[in-house]
């Protein structure tokens, strides 16, 4: 509610709608989008490379950053001339599945440490079965996490740059 707050809203709608340089750096905001997007994704790509090497703190960080180049894209698409969205569609989609498959790698991460904890802390008399039990969960979803980790590798190796460039507005 505060007056910098309208300002700033203000700001960004001139910015947006009337298609100016911003008073700050010179940028109008299609030129802002494409730079944006393109070291985004050089950034995401170039993490991707080493994704069997990354902890898994490190991937969940990877897949907030594929987020916001998802939203993103979704945001600036209004730049954007009817063919370049196909272009951003498919950008979308393969930032989705990359999304989905770190995300279900980190829920099985999540999986694991409720699996061992449960198996630790069962009362005496059902400890080995509470452990077999968590060893099957944990066994079948590290099968699955390999198929994962392969998927999101390759949608990650697939990013590209955009070809596609906002439209400039007069």
């Amino acid at each position: 509610m505060s007056a910098r707050y309208r300002r700033l809203l203000i700001d960004v709608v001139e910015w947006i709608e009337g298609g100016r340089p911003h008073v700050g750096d010179g940028r109008s905001i299609a030129t802002y989008a494409a730079q944006m997007l393109d070291r985004r994704v050089r950034k995401a790509r170039k993490q991707g490379k080493r994704l069997n090497d990354l902890e898994p703190t490190e991937r969940h960080k990877l897949r907030i950053r594929i987020k916001k180049i998802r939203y993103a894209v979704e945001f600036f698409a209004s730049l954007y001339g009817v063919r370049d969205r196909k272009e951003l569609a498919a950008l979308s989609d393969r930032l989705k599945q990359i999304q989905s498959a770190l995300g279900s790698l980190n829920d099985f991460m999540a999986h694991r440490e409720l699996a061992t904890e449960a198996a630790l802390t069962a009362p005496p008399a059902h400890r080995r079965a509470q452990a077999f039990a968590s060893g099957v969960i944990v066994g079948h979803e590290r099968e699955a996490a390999d198929g994962l980790m392969k998927d999101a590798a390759k949608e990650l190796h697939r990013l590209r740059r955009l070809r596609a460039v906002p439209n400039e507005r007069a």
